[in-house]
């Protein structure tokens, strides 16, 4: 698990660099942009709503309490779609705001699609988390896992941590740099 984390904490990364230097190497930077939209930051509280939820079904089966992990592992795939969905919709308005302010110049192509770039790639992990969150949710309803046996529930929590983790760092850097 720590491998892959860290090959995807290089991905992120390096995305992060390619915006930076392209920053960096623009003539120009739009200074009109508009501000990112406020259904960033109600799909961040659902994210981080859902590494609750994660963490409570970790130590629901921790403590062998099987029905509890269940219940938090669905509410979990329940908060993540509301953040995918969410973030679409903020990337919609992002774009919509963009274009409303009639100044599509090549500095706001690169500004705009920044920020497509670095959500789009997230909400793919999400998307990716999304399957082995609903393997191991589907488990949960059909046997059940219990405090000697959950390793993947473990392994998928850890996972989701990181998207956490990577999602504020991502939102802190777009409010810098956008």
């Amino acid at each position: 698990m720590w491998l892959l984390l860290s090959s995807l904490a290089v991905l992120f990364a390096s995305a992060v660099l390619v915006v930076i230097v392209i920053r960096l190497q623009a003539q120009q930077w739009p200074d009109s942009l508009p501000p990112l939209p406020a259904t960033l930051w109600m799909s961040t509280g659902l994210l981080l709503a859902s590494g609750f939820c994660m963490e409570w079904g970790r130590y629901a089966i921790q403590r062998g309490r099987a029905r509890r992990c269940t219940i938090a592992l669905a509410c979990t795939f329940v908060l993540a779609v509301g953040f995918l969905v969410l973030q679409t919709v903020a990337w919609f308005q992002w774009t919509n705001s963009i274009e409303e302010a009639d100044v599509l110049q090549s500095t706001h192509q690169i500004a705009s699609s920044t920020f497509l770039i670095l959500t789009g790639l997230h909400a793919a992990h999400i998307i990716g988390g999304l399957v082995p969150l609903g393997l191991i949710l589907w488990y949960a309803l059909l046997r059940s896992y219990s405090a000697n046996v959950h390793v993947v529930i473990r392994d998928t929590a850890m996972y989701w941590y990181f998207l956490d983790v990577v999602w504020i760092l991502l939102v802190v850097f777009m409010l810098i740099v956008l």
